[in-house]
């Protein structure tokens, strides 16, 4: 019924005889934001796309008129042509709208509007955009980072959330807080290196206040690939810098993050394991994880009384594994237990902790 009524109110504002010959134009193909998470005070735009709609031409003259929650002008709003048949406006609601973000969301309803040309010759129904409180829902998901589109492409913009009140010793931040990233698990890198100004700036999250911080990127330009770079994740961290200008440096970091790009399938989850299970100084033990990720090189610290082994786990990104010949490495020793670390290139820990040794009981004479 509400709907009807704004069609209604919308309809109002047009002589009935221009209705009469109006001419309907096909609903956009798709209606989306830029970026896809925004604040009520932060500048977005509106993108509509209209490759179905024969009624209009390449690069034709539309507008909006907006009617809920207000109409801020009293006139039809042109639209920016930006090519390929899509249109789009930019603005910032609380300005646009001349009301405050608590205003914007007491008012219950979407965005209503429709599109026409300027004489209202052509005009579609009635179109909405919800109006999402992201950050609301954000705190209130109990996640640390989120991100939308979920069907963000390679050359479109990635909105990206964090909650840095959900990490511990995270907060209070001393200054800023930014990505330390990558993508196909670190095959392309930005960094973030505190110690260069532009990066800082680069790589910097916006503060939307109460310890919730977002960063938009795009991933083509943001690491620098080409528009034919086969995205399969972006992996991350996100640091807080130390403020010091004098002698800048982290000072404290998210766990890891990864964000599979769209289509990608969910990887199996990787398995480490040993065998035999009881192991005893007299064994060739074996060391072995499955379904790394992709470039993951793993090396291991084997710790047994006053001796150290180590080195390079062998194989490919689904199986690596190491053979120890306990009864040549630590023959003689009187030990209980083997400390094994296991991390990767980038310094990740896969296990570290103690595996205790079996006796075998010596035959009787």
């Amino acid at each position: 019924m509400k709907k009807f009524l704004y069609i209604m109110l919308g309809c109002l504002l047009f002589s009935a005889g221009t209705l009469k010959a109006a001419t309907t134009i096909t609903d956009p193909d798709k209606i989306w934001t830029v970026p896809a998470v925004y604040a009520m005070d932060e500048e977005v735009t509106w993108y509509f796309d209209f490759a179905s709609a024969s009624q209009v031409g390449d690069g034709e003259a539309l507008y909006m008129w907006i009617w809920a929650p207000t109409n801020p002008t009293g006139a039809p709003v042109p639209l920016q042509y930006k090519g390929d048949r899509i249109w789009a406006i930019t603005m910032t609601p609380t300005t646009f709208f001349n009301m405050t973000v608590q205003q914007l969301f007491d008012n219950k309803e979407p965005f209503y509007f429709l599109i026409r040309d300027l004489d209202a010759t052509k005009l579609t129904g009635t179109l909405s955009i919800p109006k999402t409180d992201f950050i609301k829902n954000f705190t209130e998901s109990g996640k640390i980072m989120d991100f939308a589109p979920s069907d963000f492409q390679i050359g479109g913009t990635l909105s990206i959330l964090f909650n840095s009140n959900l990490v511990e010793g995270f907060n209070p931040v001393s200054s800023t807080v930014h990505m330390h990233g990558g993508l196909n698990d670190w095959d392309k890198v930005q960094g973030f290196d505190a110690w260069l100004p532009e990066i800082r700036t680069k790589t910097a999250f916006k503060h939307l206040g109460n310890g919730i911080y977002k960063k938009d990127l795009v991933p083509q330009t943001y690491f620098g690939v080409s528009e034919d770079y086969d995205m399969q994740n972006i992996v991350f961290v996100i640091a807080k810098y130390n403020g010091n200008d004098a002698s800048p440096d982290w000072a404290g970091a998210s766990p890891d993050f990864k964000i599979l790009a769209p289509g990608v399938p969910e990887p199996p989850p990787a398995k480490l394991y040993f065998f035999p299970l009881k192991v005893s100084l007299s064994d060739i033990w074996t060391i072995t994880r499955e379904n790394n990720n992709r470039g993951q090189r793993l090396d291991y610290t084997i710790t047994g009384g006053a001796k150290t082994l180590s080195g390079e786990m062998e194989g490919t990104m689904a199986r690596q594994r190491v053979f120890i010949n306990l009864a040549k490495e630590f023959k003689g020793m009187q030990i209980d237990k083997l400390h094994v670390l296991i991390k990767d290139q980038n310094g990740t820990t896969i296990h570290d902790g103690d595996i205790s040794l079996a006796n075998i009981d010596k035959p009787a004479k």
